[in-house]
């Protein structure tokens, strides 16, 4: 607790310290109407910040097509336990099946292109050897064997022709065909497919609104997702309580145990929020990835105990001098050469430190027109009240500021 008011106790100490240029004694006349006033009292100190969140299993995910296309072949089904990367879907981008198409054609004429032109280097080369054989029978001259020779060469170059052709027909129907079918769809993380609503024909875009493929590693721990709005982000702290409701069961109140309040605002349109990131044990397996939850940060949360004002914590009376001997008084007289001012910083001084080392505050009721001095410990606090521990009774009358001084024209 002492830790959670340190701020508080620092503009205690330092309002002390600025008002201590004058000394009243713990108790000195006072008229009620010189001072604000409110009553200890039997009621509730509760801060409750409201947020909403939403339920992750660890290893979750809403998997999605990550370009537009068209759904060829589903490798898995729900209840099927996948690896990081493996294939789920295979899909096809429907504008550019033609130009596959184109190609296969290509390639088809191609490879009609490759057989002609190895038919005609068989016939060349028929000729050729026919030619040759009867030269040696003496029918015919080597000038016509030569233009045989001539032949099969042209035949054999068309046919390296043609045959490069139809490697470039090929590698350009593998291109189509990479481009076409390259979108596989993939698992993230490792898990059990929980939802699948891919199927052959679907056209997918990135943007659907439902995922492909949801994956889950089980429920027995989850994490929540939290969104604080900007406005209360100044009454959440890292130990805050969590608490959250889901709407399957709203009548269940489930603990969360906040781990980080993210830095980096989150904005949709005037809007802005922050993310905040809390465990939650679900051994039964009753609360399921993607619920939503409603969130509350608690603060404080303490019903029916005796309460005063914050701002009590802060009043210190006009000319306030804590308490001294006659003898601790007369020694520190002397040791300032009698100026007030310095006795009154110091002994606030040594009253603060004291105070804080034992965890106590000080606060100052009226009682039959007197102040009197208290020294109280607390317990649950918010902007507006504190919960008093010890130090006071329940209809103790409490004194929370100065009444402000009528202006000069009687208002």
């Amino acid at each position: 607790m002492l830790s959670r008011l340190h701020p508080r106790i620092w503009s205690v100490v330092g309002l002390c310290l600025a008002l201590c240029g004058c000394g009243l004694r713990e108790t000195s006349s006072a008229d009620d109407a010189t001072y604000l006033t409110s009553v200890a009292e039997i009621g509730d100190v509760r801060d409750v910040v409201p947020a909403t969140g939403i339920l992750l299993a660890d290893g979750a995910a809403e998997i999605r097509a990550s370009e537009p296309g068209v759904i060829e072949a589903v490798f898995v089904k729900e209840g099927d336990r996948v690896t990081a990367g493996q294939i789920l879907a295979r899909l096809v981008a429907p504008g550019l099946l033609p130009v596959r198409d184109e190609a296969l054609a290509a390639t088809a004429a191609a490879a009609a292109d490759v057989r002609q032109a190895e038919l005609a280097l068989k016939a060349a080369e028929q000729d050729r050897d026919r030619r040759a054989a009867l030269m040696a029978r003496g029918f015919v001259s080597s000038i016509q064997l030569e233009v045989a020779n001539g032949a099969v060469e042209q035949a054999q170059a068309n046919l390296a022709r043609a045959r490069a052709d139809a490697s470039a027909a090929a590698a350009r129907v593998r291109r189509a065909a990479a481009d076409a079918t390259g979108m596989d769809v993939r698992a993230p993380v490792a898990g059990v497919v929980v939802m699948s609503l891919a199927y052959p024909g679907l056209r997918v875009t990135p943007t659907d609104a439902r995922p492909l493929f949801q994956t889950s590693n089980g429920a027995e721990e989850l994490t929540l997702e939290i969104l604080i709005p900007e406005p209360d982000m100044s009454r959440v702290r890292t130990d805050s309580r969590v608490e959250f409701t889901v709407d399957a069961y709203p009548q269940q109140r489930n603990d969360a145990v906040l781990l980080s309040i993210g830095e980096a605002p989150l904005r949709e349109g005037r809007f802005v929020s922050y993310r905040a990131i809390a465990d939650v044990s679900n051994p039964g397996g009753v609360l399921l990835h993607g619920m939503t939850a409603s969130v509350q940060f608690i603060g404080a949360d303490a019903e029916r105990v005796l309460r005063i004002p914050a701002r009590a914590l802060y009043f210190r009376p006009e000319n306030y001098l804590p308490p001294l001997s006659p003898e601790e008084l007369q020694n520190e007289l002397r040791e300032t050469g009698g100026d007030m001012e310095l006795v009154r910083a110091g002994a606030s001084g040594a009253e603060f430190g004291r105070l804080y080392r034992e965890g106590r505050f000080l606060v100052f009721s009226l009682k039959d027109g007197e102040l009197v001095r208290h020294e109280v410990r607390v317990g649950a606090e918010t902007d507006e009240f504190i919960e008093i521990t010890e130090g006071l009774k329940g209809g103790e009358v409490i004194v929370v500021g100065h009444r402000p001084l009528p202006r000069s024209d009687g208002t």
